[in-house]
């Protein structure tokens, strides 16, 4: 009777294995498409051949939309927002990390009166979405 209910748990945890592997490779197969893709010349793309490995690997297609890929009005490629999205995102990441840790060490260690209702609320708040704050936040800010 044992041997039986350990089969059928084989079989289970296999089922369950062969389940999870069909869902990776559905929901990476568009990610497995757009490298495929980027590494091939364009006319290898108008065959419509997606899911084939290209057959001359270039890196013309990383070196135009770095140098001359057209955004918006400009055609100057993506290296420049590139720059400045790296100048805003390196500080704002460094000040946000120490900010954070700064105060996640003094409400950690200093204890008052409702600490545990503000550490109850500080949580509440990081599950609330985004969207719920904005609308208030544009309502406010278009006052100004």
């Amino acid at each position: 009777m044992k041997r039986k209910h350990m089969n059928q748990q084989r079989v289970a945890r296999l089922g369950l294995y062969a389940f999870l592997l069909c869902a990776a490779a559905f929901f990476l197969l568009p990610l497995y498409v757009m490298v495929v893709t980027s590494f091939k010349p364009m006319e290898e793309i108008r065959q419509g051949t997606l899911l084939a490995l290209p057959a001359a690997p270039t890196l013309e297609a990383f070196s135009q939309a770095w140098s001359s890929a057209c955004t918006g009005l400009d055609c100057r490629g993506i290296s420049p927002g590139f720059l400045n999205s790296v100048i805003i995102l390196v500080p704002s990441v460094v000040l946000s990390i120490l900010l954070g840790a700064v105060n996640g060490y003094a409400l950690a260690q200093w204890r008052f009166p409702g600490s545990d209702q503000l550490a109850a609320a500080i949580t509440v708040g990081v599950f609330i979405p985004i969207q719920v704050v904005m609308l208030p936040m544009v309502k406010i800010f278009s006052f100004v």
